[in-house]
């Protein structure tokens, strides 16, 4: 149980608990929340256990991990019939926008600039565009993304083809960054995409 569908939103337990203090069902604040919500059911006559037995308007019913899904409508989707979804979705409540399964909220742009950087090796600037494009697709949490959509998002933005090499030497093996590719097909450590791709969306 990670949240709670009440009055047309789902919420987390904390908006859930205020949520039903504001229209007067008395909680426990000091208890667990579904103890709490239990408690509070039993008090207003409510068969928390049997949800076809009364309406979410008028008290909160269950949400499981199961049932935690957000599209993502903004997702370039190049393949008709494409969906794109996340096992997961924000509490509506009171400008919480906590993620339900994951019980936090997403991190700033510039924290997830900073992810983006360390965890994909891009620069500075590079990254905090593709962070930005990554959160304009709905992911907005480094728990959502992989190193695909990291390379799709920057692909959108021009940047500078750049790859590394294994150059053995005598005593020892080191790599080397490039700039021009020995093969038409190289890709580019960014964002995937072949030096003649990236050379025709760049130019």
């Amino acid at each position: 149980m990670v949240g709670y569908t009440y009055q047309a939103e789902n919420l987390c337990p904390r908006c859930t608990l205020k949520a039903m203090l504001a229209n007067a069902i008395k909680v426990r604040w000091d208890l667990p929340h579904e103890e709490a919500i239990r408690r509070a059911a039993k008090n207003e006559g409510v068969d928390f256990d049997d949800e076809r037995s009364y309406d979410s308007d008028a008290f909160p019913k269950a949400v499981t991990e199961q049932m935690c899904e957000t599209e993502l409508d903004e997702f370039p989707n190049r393949e008709p019939g494409v969906r794109h979804a996340i096992s997961d979705e924000r509490c509506t409540g009171y400008k919480c926008g906590k993620w339900l399964v994951l019980g936090e909220k997403s991190p700033s742009l510039a924290a997830l600039t900073r992810w983006v950087r360390d965890d994909h090796e891009l620069p500075r600037a590079l990254a905090k565009k593709t962070a930005a494009t990554l959160r304009e697709w709905g992911l907005s949490h480094p728990e959502f993304i992989d190193s695909d959509n990291v390379k799709e998002a920057t692909a959108q933005h021009p940047h500078a083809w750049i790859d590394y090499r294994f150059v053995d030497y005598p005593n020892s093996t080191e790599t080397k960054s490039i700039h021009e590719p020995d093969a038409t097909g190289d890709e580019c450590l960014y964002c995937g995409q072949a030096w003649q791709a990236q050379q025709h969306q760049t130019a």
